[in-house]
């Protein structure tokens, strides 16, 4: 990973392992905005229509490097939630359908939007847009420098990585989790740069409408009787929590938000035990109301970027527990502002439930620090600013090696 102005911290040697990213530190020193700068014509790409925390991330990226005077257009799939959102908060939006098992045909599509609507770099943010630009670039067609942000744990295979890396101006990795993974798969270590995902604070505070949080009363079932529990997330590892349910003494109301209510946890939902509850609902854009009534949020998850919804919950206040693995390990200080446990072991998880429900005190104070590490450790203008540096270091690099040919 590289060490220059901009970006955050070097991955360690190989072999020593990591800990929480330096560049979302409470010291890291951020680039000046960039008033003294050009502003840039930049090309944002993205697969995906919504229902993930990637999305709403590189949504308020694209937000922020516009509010900092860029041009910023957003390629994103047509009529979906985030052109929506893109539209009323005025980028300007390209509506491109990039399709599963069709990187040529993407690849084409880019090309002609390149063609006509000419940038000084691009930013891809997902998966479809990666491998389509990898195609133009392996073909010299690609005529702009590409940064390609990795936000979740790579799956992809080792020569996919390698010839995305060698397309790639520089990777940006949302944890050291995730840089370490690239490089193992495949992607040079002088590519890879760490730049966290940044809280989306006006997701969390603003104001609630009347009548919101009584409608998720409503729908939960919520009753003061038992403590009310929560998961965030798109299918992960919930299952292991709901076996963790016949272990926890506390009564409890589970709430998983995002996931299938007749899918694969239907019946181990119903297994639990009669003291608890389980509620399964599907992807919401916004939960900001549910919130209000959870005592506690999990994220089981072995393969976690950064994630958005576990830093939502923090800066709320709320205690968390997580699986201490991924990007979990860098956004979670054990015992200080969050619980780390083993992520496929139902018994700690249980233990840890328990713990947390059972003893009001270390609660409120893991809910308060957990508060400040979201609010301060991952503000979303450090992330914004470190990836202004790193295209302007990029294009810097760019000009400097074109002028000396």
């Amino acid at each position: 990973m590289s060490g220059k102005p901009g970006s955050s911290t070097p991955l360690p040697p190989e072999g020593t392992g990591s800990g929480k990213p330096d560049g979302a530190g409470p010291d890291t020193e951020i680039p000046p905005l960039t008033a003294h700068r050009s502003p840039l014509t930049l090309l944002q790409t993205l697969h995906q229509g919504g229902g993930a925390g990637s999305v709403t991330s590189a949504l308020h990226l694209s937000l922020g490097l516009a509010r900092h005077g860029h041009l910023v257009r957003l390629v994103c799939p047509p009529d979906s939630e985030v052109e929506a959102l893109a539209r009323s908060a005025g980028l300007e939006v390209h509506p491109l359908a990039l399709r599963p098992r069709a990187r040529l045909a993407n690849a084409r599509a880019l090309a002609t939007l390149l063609a006509a609507q000419p940038v000084d770099l691009v930013n891809s943010q997902s998966a479809r847009d990666r491998e389509a630009l990898t195609w133009l670039g392996l073909t010299g067609r690609l005529t702009v420098p590409a940064i390609f942000t990795r936000r979740q744990m790579p799956r992809t295979f080792w020569l996919e990585n390698r010839l995305a890396g060698r397309v790639a101006a520089q990777v940006i990795a949302v944890s050291h989790a995730v840089g370490d993974e690239l490089i193992r798969r495949g992607t040079p270590r002088t590519k890879v740069t760490v730049i966290p995902n940044g809280l989306v604070v006006e997701r969390v505070d603003r104001a609630l409408v009347v009548g919101e949080v009584g409608r998720w009363r409503a729908r939960i079932g919520w009753e003061p009787g038992r403590r009310t529990i929560g998961i965030v997330a798109r299918l992960k590892d919930q299952a292991t929590v709901l076996r963790a349910l016949h272990k926890v003494q506390t009564p409890v109301r589970l709430v998983c938000a995002g996931v299938d209510p007749v899918g694969e946890l239907a019946p181990l939902a119903a297994q639990v035990p009669g003291r608890h509850a389980v509620v399964l609902i599907p992807f919401e854009p916004d939960v900001r109301g549910l919130y209000e009534l959870l005592d506690l949020v999990l994220l089981p998850s072995r393969m976690e970027g950064l994630s958005q919804s576990l830093l939502e919950a923090m800066a709320l206040g709320r205690p968390v527990i997580a699986s201490a693995a991924g990007g979990n390990l860098e956004t979670i200080s054990d015992e200080m502002d969050g619980l780390l446990v083993a992520p496929l072991d139902s018994l700690a998880w249980a233990r840890a439930i328990d713990r947390v429900l059972t003893d009001p005190a270390a609660a409120t104070r893991l809910g308060a620090a957990a508060r400040t590490t979201a609010r301060e450790r991952f503000s979303l203008e450090r992330t914004i600013s470190l990836t202004e540096a790193l295209y302007h270091e990029v294009l810097s690099t760019r000009h400097s090696a074109l002028s000396t040919r």
